[in-house]
């Protein structure tokens, strides 16, 4: 069994909103973060259904696109939210996401969150899902400009949701593959190198790229879809994963030099 090297936060350069390194309990500043992710939801809900996004629009001199049929299909909860299948969807995906991060929170993490960490991840989705909704809602960006309208069939759903799940997907089972490593004693104070980890060093940074993008996809079409990905992906390259190297270097010492050495590429196997 090697033995923990503990690396304080105050100890890295970089700076990323993630707690590393102070491993306690929380509470109230995960609770923070919790309320953060739910609310997120709320915000969207309303942006999608009860005229707020469409206000912003109007407000920006944009033109909003046609009010669709609600959906139907005779269970109250889903019905009374007065939401075309289209954005039920879109909420489905993005309620989805928090689900995950509040799963993150509670079950894998083990250092201790900030408040500036709880509510700074908490503002940025937030910002982010509200703008994406926003490209949905304004008719010259919205993918809802195809023929296939508001609805169900849209291309650019079916390919959003499809690459939603694959994304979405491969960050979770990044998460459960290292927590379960992380829980055996025997790996106490070594990096998790095999799995999803032994294609490219942060894998859940490419599943997380993929979902967002894929969001964008959803929403406002594929090149809105591209610049999103590309956006999230140049982020992860240029902030996260300097971060996290500075941290795991620290961390781990030879170890971590030999798993770079063994698995060279970051986020895209073959290419990044």
């Amino acid at each position: 069994m090697a033995d923990e090297n503990i690396v304080s936060k105050t100890e890295l350069k970089s700076r990323d909103f993630v707690p590393r390194g102070r491993k306690s309990p929380s509470p109230i500043n995960t609770s923070l973060f919790l309320g953060m992710r739910v609310l997120d939801c709320v915000v969207q809900y309303f942006v999608l259904s009860r005229g707020f996004g469409t206000g912003i629009i109007k407000l920006l001199g944009g033109t909003v696109i046609p009010i669709p049929e609600t959906l139907s299909i005779g269970i109250p909860l889903i019905d009374n939210l007065g939401l075309s299948g289209y954005r039920a969807t879109l909420l489905t995906m993005l309620c989805t996401t928090a689900v995950k991060h509040i799963w993150f929170a509670t079950c894998v993490i083990e250092e201790a969150w900030t408040v500036q960490g709880a509510l700074g991840v908490g503002t940025y989705n937030i910002t982010c899902n509200t703008l994406n909704n926003l490209l949905f809602l304004c008719a010259a960006t919205s993918a809802t400009r195809l023929s296939a309208g508001e609805s169900l069939t849209n291309p650019f759903l079916v390919a959003g949701v499809s690459l939603f799940v694959l994304g979405i997907g491969l960050e979770w089972q990044c998460e459960i593959q290292r927590k379960a490593f992380k829980k055996d004693p025997r790996n106490k104070g070594k990096p998790f190198t095999k799995g999803l980890f032994g294609v490219v060093r942060h894998p859940n940074y490419s599943g997380y790229t993929l979902w967002r993008g894929s969001l964008g996809l959803a929403t406002s079409g594929p090149i809105s879809g591209f610049l999103i990905g590309s956006f999230f992906l140049w982020d992860f390259w240029a902030r996260a994963v300097p971060a996290l190297d500075e941290y795991c270097t620290k961390r781990y010492g030879a170890m971590w030099a030999e798993y770079k050495r063994r698995t060279p590429y970051q986020l895209v196997p073959f290419t990044l």
